[in-house]
């Protein structure tokens, strides 16, 4: 039998699916408890000691308020409940106390908390965080109330909750100055700081529901930094995402106490209206010296940016750039007096490889310009003068800013970019890596996503260098192959706590991107150098490591980030560094900023980019796609995000017991690029819908002739959608999209690369899954695979919102069984055009 197979094609186009009428579902109900509480009086004594220790906490805040002149002192208590789904929104309203915010996480089971099946689906147990403002009246109220459950089981009429709060509580305990730093890595800071400088402080502040209450704790955190000689320098208040923040600079002797754990001596880091103190920072990135560029003979871009690039200032006069980028800078960053055009390194590389993608591999530029929105400018009190935030910015206030710019405008100036869907951000903030409580910049990112219905590309981080778990330098460099490679991801295993996502990773509505250790280089490991993985494909060792917030899959896609080589010291040491490249590699190919020269750059920021790269590229086919139907914006988004997210595969030769593959890649690395079209013997169809809460639609896949034998055949489905938001919600994500196992075909067993529970875990908002058979299919032309997409409302209701999905669902058969699937499929599907529904 000859095998039926050819290269992808534009000639053969992702096709265009219809979705059935909307239909209501039934909601599921409420989980039944997953775990066993144990050892009580022990767990109820300790809990005790945390409400006692926190009734005393109170004098310090009395003792704080009165030192600035302040009434009313406040106390923010933490409650942290194992396996609960409490609302303390009537009993706040009883004690007089306000809820801050709520959170969820996840523990392993221990000796006092043990899960009741013997066989559960789910090894962890889920916690939640709630955090309350408390005067000193409701905390002594709120103290008798848990001495009277304690003694009695029972509490007084109208105070239910607390009893179901008391029952799961696992700890209780103030906020304090360890919370308020605990994400901070000062040996890191320090070591990128010029001395003698000032530092640039954020210091995020609760949220209060009342504007008199966010004003005063305003006015007296202020008070605090200009006590301490701090200079003020801006706020920012964003309502839609709970965030409230003020921006000062400090001298070196407020930031060693913080350091050195002096907390007495830094009132600001005791005050009870801080939620959080963070240093200013950005990742330093990894790069080569540059070489001569050649020059381009291809074709300038047309048409309207489809993309932004919100980094540095590019050198846009780079022939590599040169008309591929338009800059839109009302911040005048690019006048900067203390930025040189060779200081202009990340936004130039982000460009270039958005434009280009890895230049040791030529490929054709992009066939629309982007558009830059520089936010990041070198910093004077940094080694390097690493390009950062400007210290008189917050994120974001200034993402906000940006996204009214590009999609709103003012009476005066109308929209920037209103054609843009794609936004990369190749950035994120060491200072803040992601642990349980969403962060500022990425809840104000998916409320900007969704607004606007926009697509955003997020570097997951990285991290320069590597514990070496039970090995040192020299032990590991000794081995080889596949022992080598097992030995490095066993440390990035080892060492996951410490090497978490990066704000704004953790945004549920991005498309956040881990990289791979890959490129197109020819660089080899000379002098004390070696490769991690000694040739074979890996993870890279860079790469920040997942999951999002409550366990979703972040990040949900890898690109190649360059390979990258560590220091082969002549004495053995126990952390291994990443050795700079050479002008030959590796890492990704791209212009820099000295004039007409390329280099070498590596991590999640190029991987990023890569991906930002694919993404513009199928937005470019999606008219063809759809045949001329007018997609809004929003469509447009999903789309490439459900299409991109299907090119993704665990690649071949990348199995590890050591790592968990789906904290470092998800759902797996972008291998497919369907902007090329199709292969004969695969159809991938995309299809767009809207639903609302308690509401599915059914997909149809045409089924060819001749699939009744025994050969491998693979479907594929992919679900993108952005959700609105609630931050005040543990849930957070107000829409939860899912698809149902297809079914049409033989049965499917558990899908490949990924598990279904794996892959609608927590808070994220792409679903995708792969299912391989060799089974023969009973049913042909005429017949159909169908999947069911539905919608359920969460964290406090959808309210009417229709949420806009897309879903790319594929079928592919062994070139051995000879049957052009495209073409069948094809021509089954064309006569449901006139019967599509209005989108």
């Amino acid at each position: 039998m000859n095998a039926t197979t050819s290269e992808p094609s534009p000639q053969r186009p992702v096709l265009f699916g219809a979705v059935s009428p909307v239909r209501s579902i039934q909601l599921p109900r409420g989980g039944k408890p997953k775990v066993n509480f144990n050892n009580s009086s022990a767990r109820v004594a300790r809990l005790d000691d945390g409400f006692e220790n926190a009734f005393s906490d109170f004098q310090e805040q009395v003792a704080l308020s009165t030192s600035i002149q302040a009434a009313d002192p406040q106390l923010v208590l933490v409650f942290e409940a194992i396996d609960e789904r409490t609302d303390l929104s009537g009993v706040a309203q009883r004690l007089g106390f306000e809820v801050l915010n709520e959170s969820e996480g996840s523990m392993d089971p221990t000796e006092d908390f043990t899960l009741i099946s013997e066989a559960p689906k789910d090894l962890k147990i889920t916690t939640c965080l709630h955090a309350v403002c408390l005067s000193e009246f409701a905390m002594s109220r709120l103290l008798q109330l848990w001495r009277t459950w304690k003694r009695t089981g029972r509490v007084p009429h109208g105070y239910g909750k607390l009893k179901d709060l008391f029952g799961h509580l696992k700890d209780v305990h103030t906020w304090g100055p360890e919370d308020r730093l605990k994400t901070m890595n000062w040996e890191e800071y320090f070591a990128g700081r010029i001395p003698g400088q000032l530092h640039t402080i954020e210091i995020e502040l609760w949220y209060r529901q009342s504007s008199s209450l966010r004003q005063k704790a305003q006015i007296e955190v202020e008070k605090l930094i200009t006590d301490a000689n701090g200079t003020l320098l801006t706020s920012s208040t964003i309502a839609a995402v709970g965030y409230h923040a003020v921006k000062c600079q400090v001298g070196d002797d407020i930031v060693s106490r913080l350091a050195q754990g002096q907390f007495e001596h830094v009132k600001v880091v005791r005050s009870s209206n801080v939620m959080y103190l963070r240093l200013a920072g950005q990742s330093v990135p990894l790069s080569s010296p540059g070489v001569e560029a050649p020059e381009t003979s291809e074709p300038l871009p047309a048409g309207a940016p489809v993309v932004c690039l919100l980094d540095g200032v590019p050198a846009a006069n780079h022939h590599l750039l040169a008309d591929r980028v338009y800059i839109h800078d009302p911040d005048d960053l690019s006048a900067d007096s203390a930025s040189t055009l060779e200081d202009r390194k990340h936004g130039t590389w982000m460009a270039s490889a958005i434009i280009w993608g890895d230049r040791s591999k030529p490929g054709p530029a992009l066939s629309r310009p982007i558009l830059a929105r520089p936010i990041l400018t070198p910093a004077s009190d940094t080694q390097g003068r690493i390009e950062e935030i400007r210290a008189d910015e917050l994120t974001p206030d200034l993402m906000e800013r940006i996204f009214f710019e590009l999609f709103e405008g003012t009476e005066e100036e109308p929209p920037v970019a209103p054609e843009v869907v794609i936004v990369n951000l190749s950035v994120g903030d060491p200072t803040t890596p992601f642990d349980s409580v969403l962060s500022s910049w990425a809840r104000t990112l998916d409320w900007l996503s969704y607004r606007y219905g926009v697509l955003i590309v997020v570097s997951a981080g990285n991290y320069p260098s590597l514990p070496a778990h039970a090995n040192d330098s020299s032990s590991i460099q000794q081995l080889t192959g596949l022992a080598r490679r097992e030995a490095i991801l066993a440390s990035q295993q080892a060492d996951q706590a410490n090497r978490r996502l990066l704000s704004p990773g953790e945004a549920i509505n991005a498309l956040t991107v881990g990289a791979i250790h890959d490129d197109s280089s020819e660089g080899q490991p000379l002098g004390y150098r070696f490769d991690p993985s000694d040739g074979l494909p890996s993870v890279s060792p860079v790469t920040a490591l997942g999951g999002g917030y409550r366990r979703s899959m972040k990040p949900e896609l890898a690109a190649p980030g360059g390979k990258v080589h560590f220091k082969a010291p002549p004495m053995a040491v126990g952390t291994l560094s990443i050795a700079n490249a050479s002008t030959t590699g590796p890492g990704i190919k791209v212009a820099t900023s000295s004039a007409g020269q390329e280099a070498f750059t590596s991590g999640t920021s190029p991987a990023a980019a890569l991906v930002t790269r694919g993404a513009a590229r199928i937005h470019d086919v999606l008219d063809e796609i759809t045949e001329g139907v007018t997609l809004t914006r929003h469509q447009r988004s999903v789309a490439i995000k459900a299409l991109l997210a299907h090119g993704a595969r665990h690649p071949d030769g990348l199995h590890s017991e050591s790592l968990a593959l789906r904290s470092a890649i998800g759902f797996g690395s972008v291998e497919r690029d369907y902007s090329l079209g199709c292969s004969s013997n695969e159809a991938v169809i995309l299809y767009l819908g809207t639903l609302g809460a308690a509401e599915e639609q059914e997909l149809l896949l045409p089924l060819p002739n001749g699939l009744n034998v025994r050969e491998t055949k693979r479907i594929s489905a992919t679900l993108g959608w952005l959700s609105p938001i609630n931050w005040r919600h543990r849930q957070y994500r107000k829409a939860a999209l899912n698809f149902t196992k297809p079914k049409g075909g033989p049965v499917l067993s558990t899908p490949v690369d990924l598990s279904d529970d794996d892959a609608k875990r927590g808070s994220g908002t792409v679903k995708h899954l792969l299912w391989e058979t060799e089974k023969a299919f009973g049913t042909g032309h005429g017949s159909n695979i169908s999947l069911r997409v539905k919608c359920v409302e969460q964290a406090g209701g959808l309210d009417g919102e229709r949420i806009p999905y897309a879903v790319a669902l594929s079928l592919w058969v062994s070139p051995t069984i000879n049957v052009d699937v495209y073409a069948e499929v094809r021509d089954q599907i064309q006569p449901s055009i006139a019967v599509r529904p209005r989108l």
